[in-house]
């Protein structure tokens, strides 16, 4: 992975490129010259026949994915059939550029030992298509076996859906299918393998954002960016818009942006940022831009890979050409499209993330279910189901705070004298749970999720009920009695199907929380994209990188904008790009600075973070004048970086602004850059963050607290003081003492000027 990165980050006067493969991209770029030449990338260049040297497929390419990471969910760590559950489902997808010629399933298990041999079997499905039989035999029993099952690959689509059915008898004649004798287990070591070609997809921008983008496949996004050289404000912008757009579609799956300058990749699709005036060497017989255009073509020198050409007459085009790949629902049509009359959306107001619950109204069920039977459960031994939602990051619970679910369901009866349940839980916490009746097949119920006082964002630990990332899930169970007898006198009963069903109007209704946070802290922004997240299109927020930024600076600068936009789902249309320089375009934004890690810092340690908390301070303290030289601690480029081995992730209150945040990045080219960027790409790492300053290392991260904090939010002033004394015991006891000697006080002076008044003559 190391020596995959350090090539997609070099730059194109790196020194240390072979000779040989020089010789190879000289080729290759000659290749793209000819097939250039020939009208390749012209207006009419879908008319034009493909070169002669392209094919539709490549060479084949193997890949092996582990069985159990395929489990619906990805978090199971064993699979076990048995009686009652025989099946198992395992999801995967191909990306549209793919096709598979072979594929094999190498399935390693170990069944019960009391299983009758021949009879018992093991069925494999793909798409709901029979592939394979293997019958269960003698010497097979209670021992591990390996087999090998072929795959129709002519049955595979873009998604995908293998199945393991176990079909066990332990006796001839009345079985009960609970019996404890009845189970396969399915090893860890169990793979698929895949045998696939990539095919030359059309130059057809109505296919975007494939194939730069596919989430048909569930693996992580490296979309390569291209400059002809150190690029501009508006032209980072422009990539941060486009990349912000590609890790939206991404989400959890992750993204990862490496850097180029004036060169193009070795290998997948890529995307370049071009003007007339500059434009990569490899683009040089691209038309004239007439403004802001975006081109589809065929990749230098490939196949099969694609580059996408945002181009325009000036950098300012490059950001209305990206702002218009990154709108949904606009379609172009074709290999180029000029964009005329583009408005851009304005400014999403606080807290509009389409990923986020908006708290302040009712929430039916409906708004977060991804597919129409999410809600749906049938079979003999129920599934649980599962509806995920996620709360704005600085969401505070208090004691007044409620969440509340009118559910409603609909079920299958139960047989009359055996009892069924339905249980409600949220993040394993169990909710509430409904007695099944069996006169009716409809129920309701007013159930409260459980929650834990204080920030809804787990920092140092997780929480119960309730939190900032939400699994609500239903389970239904039926009571079974199957009874086994002998063949003289068999009382075994069949094993029913039922079915459950959570009606999707169901409503999830908020109450009392509250947007409060303490900040400084990074947990915020590793588990929330925190502040900035908080205005989804980053209206209000700054990326600050420095004149002469190298590649891999800018590639942590779009990873970092990259894990916000997967987080909130939409591109970052209004982000501002700029240099420390230009201070004035950074007034009321948060801030996220990247930069080389500063000089003297070559431990971990709570000096070595104070320090550099302390230099993000001063990041803007330099005089105007001097602001655009690079700093002592970067000197002249030919000089060596000193890589540490470590990254830095910085955040203070803003330098320029006292309620904004700034979270800064430092790293250098080598081991360090790498580790951060592969962090950062990764949305489920640095969960485990907190504080001001996390140092990353190959192996673990070190948080340390920051020097001060400060809170924002929405939160009313009595609850603020209720919290600040939450924490102090002492002085709670203080001032209930104080309140007690006051009201004493009070009291015994009301008495006795009640008594004086009463021993007054006249008065009664």
């Amino acid at each position: 992975m190391m020596s995959s990165f350090n090539l997609r980050t070099r730059s194109s006067d790196a020194s240390s490129r072979s000779s040989a493969a020089g010789v190879i991209r000289s080729l290759h770029a000659a290749a793209a010259a000819i097939a250039l030449a020939f009208g390749t990338l012209s207006a009419n260049a879908a008319d034009a026949p493909a070169p002669v040297w392209r094919t539709d497929a490549t060479a084949t390419v193997s890949q092996s994915f582990d069985l159990i990471r395929l489990v619906p969910g990805g978090l199971a760590t064993a699979v076990k059939l048995t009686g009652a559950n025989p099946t198992q489902y395992f999801d995967f997808g191909i990306r549209a550029d793919e096709v598979v010629s072979q594929a094999k399933l190498e399935l390693a298990f170990t069944p019960s030992p009391s299983l009758i041999p021949g009879t018992s079997q093991l069925n494999v499905y793909l798409n709901g298509e029979l592939q394979g039989v293997q019958a269960i035999t003698k010497e097979m029993l209670g021992k591990s076996a390996q087999i090998s099952v072929p795959l129709n690959a002519k049955s595979m689509k873009t998604r995908n859906q293998l199945s393991l059915e176990f079909v066990g008898h332990y006796q001839i004649v009345c079985e009960n299918e609970g019996n404890s004798s009845l189970w396969l287990d399915i090893s860890p070591s169990s793979r698929l393998t895949l045998q696939k070609q990539n095919l030359r997809l059309p130059n057809d921008l109505a296919q975007l954002p494939t194939p730069f983008a596919d989430v048909s496949f569930d693996g992580p996004t490296t979309l390569p960016v291209v400059f002809a050289g150190s690029p501009s404000t508006d032209a980072l912008r422009a990539a941060a818009i486009v990349t912000g757009r590609v890790a939206a579609v991404s989400a959890w799956r992750g993204s990862n942006f490496p850097v180029y300058f004036s060169e193009a990749p070795a290998k997948g699709h890529f995307v370049v940022f071009a003007t007339n005036d500059k434009r990569p060497a490899f683009l040089a017989s691209l038309p004239a831009f007439e403004g802001p255009e975006l081109t589809i073509v065929d990749a230098p020198g490939s196949l099969y890979e694609k580059m996408l050409v945002v181009g325009g007459k000036t950098d300012a085009d490059l950001v209305v050409a990206a702002q218009a790949f990154a709108t949904p629902n606009r379609v172009l049509i074709g290999p180029h499209a000029l964009i005329k009359d583009f408005k851009v959306a304005e400014p999403l107001p606080a807290y509009a993330s389409p990923n986020w619950v908006n708290t302040d109204f009712a929430v039916p069920l409906s708004q977060l279910i991804e597919y129409p039977e999410q809600l749906t459960a049938r079979g003999e031994s129920l599934p649980p189901l599962h509806v995920n939602f996620r709360l704005a990051p600085d969401t505070y619970l208090t004691s007044a705070s409620t969440a509340t679910l009118s559910l409603l369901y609909r079920h299958s009866k139960p047989v009359s004298g055996q009892a069924a349940q339905l249980r409600t839980l949220v993040n394993g916490a169990l909710a509430d749970s409904q007695n099944l009746s069996v006169d009716a097949s409809r129920g309701s119920a007013i159930v409260e999720l459980p929650m834990t006082e204080g920030p809804a964002v787990a920092l140092g630990g997780t929480r119960a009920g309730l939190a900032a990332f939400n699994d609500l899930s239903f389970e239904a169970s039926y009571q079974a009695v199957a009874n086994e007898g002998s063949p003289e006198n068999c009382r075994a009963a069949t094993m029913p199907s039922h079915q459950i069903q959570i009606e999707p109007s169901s409503m999830i209704e908020f109450d009392g929380m509250f947007h409060y946070a303490q900040l400084p802290e990074i947990g915020l922004f590793t588990q929330g994209a925190f502040p900035f997240s908080k205005y989804a299109d980053l209206s209000q927020t700054a990326a600050v990188v420095r004149d002469g930024a190298r590649p891999i600076e800018l590639t942590t600068m779009l990873n970092a904008v990259g894990r916000i936009a997967a987080t909130t789902g939409v591109a970052p249309y209004h982000i501002t790009v700029a240099t420390q320089a230009e201070s004035a375009k950074l007034k009321d934004k948060d801030l996220l600075i990247v930069g080389p890690m500063p000089k003297g810092i070559l431990d971990i340690s709570p000096e070595s973070a104070a320090a550099l908390a302390d230099d993000v301070s001063k990041w803007f303290a330099a005089p105007a004048a001097d602001a655009g030289k690079k700093p002592a601690a970067d000197a002249a480029s030919e000089e060596a970086l000193l890589d540490t081995g470590f990254a830095a992730i910085v955040s203070v209150r803003s330098p320029l602004d006292d309620g904004r945040t700034a979270v800064a990045f430092f790293a250098e080219d080598g081991a360090s850059g790498h580790l951060l960027n592969t962090r950062l790409s990764n949305p489920g790492d640095l969960a485990t963050a907190t504080g001001g300053t996390v140092f990353v290392g190959e192996d673990n991260i070190r948080s340390f607290a920051p020097g001060s904090t400060y809170t924002v939010g929405d939160m009313p002033w009595f609850r603020r003081v209720w919290l600040s004394l939450a924490d102090r015991p002492f002085v709670l006891v203080f001032c209930a003492l104080l309140a007690a000697i006051v009201a004493g006080a009070g009291i015994f002076l009301f008495m006795r000027r009640w008594i004086r008044r009463r021993g007054m003559p006249g008065t009664n």
